[in-house]
């Protein structure tokens, strides 16, 4: 009797089971991601540092680092698309206790092919779907985007999302990625009608000039909260010690 062969893992097709339990998006494709929850957040922490998970009882994890911190051989991404259990398994016992999570920043760049950005997009969808299916935490939509360009795609399958959330990083230091930013703002909040709460990552000390890059979101009465997190707590200490700060 010939054994069945298990075509899903011969063809590397272990993928599909986060996708054929989630439904597509837009002319890509794209797995849905929403987050029908406005939550609390009053404190992100990195991933690489599980210590920091339950630093407050909203804290939230995010993926705001390199990406070969969080992405290498044995990263989550690697053991879904190859179907390694073990590897599976280290994560669901690592998130088991987590609430909230940041959909995982798979960076964008101007500069390399729009394909690979669209990859990147992809991974982190499917990332956050798995983290939907193997945890009990809310995880809430990235938007991310690396040029106005791309903006068409970014929202793809976020239609209904309640709470997405933005990065500033680079954008502060770059006027042009701070016009991209801005742009990709008006973007979602002009294209999300269910829209309700912006969660901002920012390493910025300066709480204030951040909240301004969103004042038009604030003007439709969508709440943004700017959570603390390790680099800002560093920045505002360097700050009120009058020594020179980071602005990102």
């Amino acid at each position: 009797m010939r054994r069945k062969k298990n075509l899903k893992q011969l063809l590397n097709l272990s993928v599909l089971d986060c996708t054929n339990r989630n439904i597509k998006v837009g002319d890509l494709d794209m797995p849905y991601l929403t987050c029908s929850a406005v939550p609390d957040v009053d404190y992100l922490a990195s991933y690489r540092f599980p210590s920091m998970y339950h630093y407050t009882d909203n804290t939230c994890v995010e993926f705001f680092d390199y990406d070969s911190h969080f992405d290498g051989l044995h990263g989550l991404w690697n053991g879904i698309y190859y179907g390694i259990a073990d590897i599976q398994d280290y994560y669901r016992k690592r998130f088991e206790t987590v609430r909230l999570f940041i959909s995982p920043d798979y960076s964008k760049c101007g500069d390399v092919p729009l394909v690979e950005n669209l990859y990147r997009q992809y991974k982190s969808r499917i990332v956050s779907n798995w983290l939907t299916l193997n945890t009990s935490a809310v995880v809430i939509p990235l938007v991310s985007c690396p040029l106005v360009s791309y903006l068409p795609f970014a929202l793809d399958g976020m239609q209904d999302a309640r709470t997405v959330a933005f990065s500033t990083t680079g954008a502060l230091a770059e006027k042009e990625q701070l016009k991209i930013l801005q742009i990709s703002v008006e973007y979602a909040i002009s294209r999300l009608p269910e829209l309700r709460e912006i969660v901002v990552n920012t390493t910025s000390p300066d709480v204030a000039k951040v909240r301004q890059l969103f004042k038009s979101a604030t003007a439709k009465g969508i709440r943004i909260e700017i959570p603390l997190n390790t680099l800002m707590q560093r920045h505002i200490a360097l700050r009120n010690g009058e020594a020179d700060g980071d602005n990102e």
